[in-house]
């Protein structure tokens, strides 16, 4: 055997520096990516449970107290297998709230930034004796290659290198939530290491120096001892306490949480965790027994704890030792690695940030990155520290169970923190402090005291009783703290984002009105400092696109809140961020945030595949009753306490044109018109029902009901029902002329038929005139009385045909009628009279346009409606008609430059004998009769006036008639 402690030193030497370079090449990228974040190398990363306490404790226990050693493989065995109930709920709730360790979780589940420092320092001494145990392994693993070797020297040395790795590579950004690739890599090569040390060792031992595995069966039947002594369980329940201390450990330790849930990337690698770790766990375990029947067979009876460093020097197998001591320097360093960086992450958060004053400098983030650094060398001081008080006294075992114990006390919190939604802040802190000082008086303080020489078998039945005790104790603390305390209504909205793995339904957390990106950057700067706080919010606006502007929607200021507290949140804990951002949601030192519901339903969204049980049903309504919402045929919009705007439907955009992503956060006043007076005059009105309000759209009139109702007395806000009643509205309007027309209709034949025999009685008289004398003044009057009997004639012939118009049997059989040829004939027929030539009347007309109607007719309407127009157009103004195919129907506009038609007497434009001619110009039937005419083509008309918005002038006709969809082609009147 050639070694000595020189090389064995140079080999240690070489490792580090090969898990220094394997760390560097992955932060420079020369590693593959694919490599780097794939799940395996996480789940490799998670074989850092096995310890030194683990590869060199285990064989202590082994050899005292037989198969309960497997009690630290099975613990964590069942953890690993139980993980989608207690991994991957505890990681969704970390990713989703941004919480990077224990101390993180409970501040946010019992909204209390103290309980967050309290269970800080409560894992930080814990957690000493665990890194010390490490150091010890290390340092005592060289001492017994080599008796001359100062065990503190070394350790020391030792301490410094991994601080410096630690500090390298567990805090190179700012942020504690960036994923630390390097240093994942770097344990999970550890962890390979490791396995491949203890499977090469055990398969020495089983094919080389048993010769197999059948001469290692005859040779046990030869040593019946060996295998009795682990099958002899010692007295009482100590492997039950163990095995729950370990289940424990496996996630609640700060190494194995920081890399379960802070340094991973998908619930993928814990999903492939959940059976590869029981694999891992069952090879190493498997082991175990091997190289205890080795000593045995080679008689090695010194101290157990370093069993494999005795084996490879009683084999005289340099390299054996080689691998049992890089073997138990993986296993030692990759504990310290990731708990150093772990708990500096933790004391920086809860204890230090919350206290000191951040500096205002361009150098806070790397002041930031140092001070974690320096709280790193600070963790390390006080584990050696520790390690010099308790180190070498015991046994790694022994040691061990000191810490497992301390760290078994937060399972009571972890399984109410996800299972138990009435658990409180009191409780929870009751019970913990319970089983707390009594780990503390009667484990931990015993083991500080120098009088103390050994841990006997007696003392050791005494922890595992103190530990079941500390453990029912908390548990009945908590269930009874909780019931005598409440939660308040912060945990209660904590405590079921916890339970249901969902996100908490809170209050609108819209701030105030004059809330904006100067508020914002105000708060940050009290803490940060202006170059820092004004660095932030750039990056902010930057990842949502949005403006430097202090003219955010409420929403989108929402949005920037959320995105800057999940930043902070990395840099100074979720406590501090929310004590930044979210000042009014503090009370007696809560400090944790609140969703609004827009960011509740994105979220959920997106949660959607993720959610199980309860939660995904509790989904499955909640996405069938917002689908109800949308489709309803009624527009509906909420409006909170604030009078933000929570909810518009599909209706609602159909109605106004516009997106809910263009409306959510906005107040009623701020959305275009005529929507925010119409909107905000009836959300401020005590009124709930507003029947058939007309407003203006595109040049149309509309006619819309609105009705309300407050939630809880309006204190959550108000909901608005938006019906359209334009349908029913001109329907009614229609009913309503038809009658009047109709009772006009009967009136008018009837006074047509009264008058026309007397005045045809006087017109003859008055004709007969001229034959009875030749006096001029008589015949003067004869003419006068025969131009005003004509006068009248015309008026009944005018009332004969509108009482005919309401009798649809007045039409016969409607033929295609050429449109063109209609509207070119009554322009002629415009262009005779000689006061109408001084108005211009231009056609722009698709050619061969024809619709279903009576020729006649038609020409009478166009004549009626031309007349009008010239009337109301000034000299050498244009009339302008237009008509085109809209799919079945023929679509016609008639535009003049008139004075227009006043609002008050649009509505009365069809009444018969209405007219706004001066007296003797007009009868008032023209527009009833062409009312009449379209109605019985089963067409539209429908007058828009002012026509000219901005000059407010003008009138705008538009009819509407059926075209002609016979297949052959048209034949009928007019046609070309």
């Amino acid at each position: 055997m050639i070694l000595n402690l020189s090389l064995l030193l140079l080999v240690g030497i070489g490792y580090l520096l090969l898990l220094f370079a394997t760390a560097y090449l992955t932060e420079r990228g020369l590693l593959p990516t694919t490599l780097v974040r794939h799940p395996l190398t996480h789940v490799l990363s998670l074989a850092v449970y096995a310890s030194a306490w683990t590869f060199y404790g285990a064989f202590g226990i082994a050899a005292e107290s037989g198969f309960t050693f497997l009690a630290s493989y099975l613990g964590a065995t069942v953890t690993f297998i139980l993980a989608p109930l207690i991994l991957l709920p505890i990681l969704r709730i970390a990713r989703t709230h941004q919480l990077s360790s224990l101390a993180d979780l409970f501040a946010f589940r019992y909204r209390s930034a103290m309980t967050g420092s309290f269970i800080t320092l409560l894992i930080v001494i814990i957690s000493m004796p665990l890194i010390a145990i490490q150091i010890q392994a290390f340092s005592n693993s060289l001492s017994h290659f080599d008796e001359r070797v100062s065990s503190q020297h070394v350790a020391l040395v030792f301490c410094l290198i991994i601080s410096v790795f630690s500090m390298l590579f567990g805090a190179r950004q700012a942020s504690i939530r960036s994923r630390h690739d390097g240093l994942m890599v770097a344990i999970a090569l550890e962890s390979v290491v490791k396995m491949l040390a203890l499977l090469s060792m055990a398969g020495f031992i089983l094919f080389a120096l048993f010769g197999g595995t059948t001469e290692l069966t005859h040779w046990l039947n030869n040593h019946p001892e060996q295998m009795y002594r682990l099958q002899t369980l010692p007295a009482g329940n100590n492997w039950q306490i163990l095995l729950v201390a370990f289940f424990a450990a496996a996630f609640i330790t700060p190494h194995m949480f920081h890399l379960l849930f802070s340094e991973n990337a998908s619930e993928r690698s814990l999903i492939l965790a959940s059976w590869v770790m029981p694999l891992l766990l069952l090879i190493m375990a498997i082991c175990i027994p091997v190289l205890l029947w080795g000593a045995a067979k080679l008689n090695i009876n010194t101290d157990p704890d370093f069993l494999l460093i005795h084996l490879g020097r009683a084999l005289q197998k340099d390299w054996f030792v080689i691998a049992a001591f890089v073997g138990g320097l993986s296993a030692s360093s990759g504990v310290i690695i990731v708990a150093n960086v772990a708990l500096a992450s933790m004391l920086q958060n809860h204890l230090l940030l919350p206290v000191i004053k951040l500096p205002d400098t361009k150098r806070f983030y790397s002041w930031l990155l140092w001070m974690r650094r320096s709280l790193i060398l600070l963790v390390m001081a006080g584990s050696y520290l520790v390690y010099l008080l308790v180190g070498n006294r015991f046994p790694l075992a022994q040691l061990g169970l000191i810490t497992f114990i301390g760290f078994l006390q937060f399972l009571p919190g972890i399984l109410a923190t996800l299972y138990w939604q009435k658990a409180s802040r009191f409780g929870f802190l009751l019970g913990l402090c319970a089983g707390m000082l009594i780990w503390f008086v009667a484990i931990f303080v015993p083991v500080l005291s120098p009088h103390l020489s050994e841990i006997t078998p007696g003392l050791l039945d005494q922890w595992y009783w103190w530990a079941i005790i500390s453990l029912m104790i908390n548990a009945l603390l908590l269930i009874t703290g909780s019931w005598l305390v409440k939660l308040s209504a912060d945990e209660e909205e904590t405590a079921v984002a916890c339970v249901l793995n969902a996100l908490p339904r809170t209050k609108s957390s819209f701030g105030p009105d004059n809330d904006s990106i100067e508020d914002l950057q105000f708060r940050l700067t009290s803490r940060l400092g202006a170059t820092s706080a004004q660095r932030e919010i750039e990056a902010a606006l930057m990842l949502l696109d949005l403006p430097m502007t202090n003219k955010l929607r409420p929403l989108d200021l929402l949005r920037l809140r959320n995105i800057l507290e999940n930043n902070l949140s990395g840099l100074l804990g979720p406590a501090e961020a929310t004590a930044l951002l979210r000042p009014q949601t503090l009370s007696g030192g809560n400090a944790f945030r609140g969703r609004e519901i827009h960011l509740l339903e994105e979220q959920l969204e997106s949660y959607s595949e993720r959610l199980s049980g309860l939660a995904a049903e509790l989904d499955k309504i909640r996405r069938y009753h917002r689908s109800t919402l949308q489709h309803l045929p009624i527009g509906v919009c909420t409006l909170n306490e604030r009078q933000h705007i929570l909810f518009w439907n599909q209706a609602m955009v159909d109605y106004t044109g516009i997106a809910p992503e263009a409306v959510l956060g906005l107040k009623p006043a701020e959305l275009p018109q005529p929507w925010s007076e119409l909107l905000s005059h009836f959300s401020q009105q005590n009124t709930t029902y507003q029947p058939a309000l007309r407003i203006e759209l595109k040049n149309q009139q509309y006619w819309f009901s609105l009705h309300k109702t407050d939630i809880e007395d309006g204190q959550q806000g108000c909901i608005i029902l938006i019906e359209d009643e334009t349908e029913h509205k001109l329907l009614a309007n229609r009913l309503t002329h038809s009658e009047r027309l109709t009772s006009i209709g009967r009136f008018a034949a009837g006074v047509a038929h009264e008058i026309g025999n007397p005045v045809t009685g006087i017109a003859c008289l008055a004709q007969n005139l001229k034959l009875e004398t030749e006096q001029p003044e008589v015949l003067d009057t004869g003419e006068a009385i025969l131009e005003q009997t004509q006068r009248i004639s015309r008026i009944v012939q005018s009332l004969i045909r509108f009482a005919h118009t309401g009798q649809t049997d007045h039409i016969g059989h409607l033929t295609a009628v050429s449109l063109n040829a209609c509207i070119q004939e009554a322009i002629d027929l415009m262009r005779f009279d000689e006061t109408r030539r001084s108005v211009k009347i231009l056609s722009d007309l698709e050619p061969a346009l024809y619709c279903t109607g009576d020729y006649q007719l038609l020409l009478q309407v166009l004549v009626n409606l031309l007349n009008n127009a010239c009337d109301a157009s000034p000299d050498h103004s244009t009339i302008r008609l237009t008509a085109k195919t809209e799919e079945s129907w023929v679509a016609l506009n008639i535009v003049d430059e008139g004075c227009g038609i006043s609002p008050d007497l649009q509505e009365r434009i069809f009444e018969p004998f209405f007219t706004t001619k001066e007296p003797g110009k007009g009868t008032g039937l023209g527009l009833a009769l062409v009312y009449n005419i379209i109605t019985e083509h089963c067409g539209n008309i429908e007058f828009i006036s002012p026509a000219d918005k901005k000059q407010k002038k003008g009138t705008q006709v538009i009819i509407q008639l059926p075209a002609w969809t016979e297949p052959d082609s048209p034949t009928g009147t007019g046609l070309e």
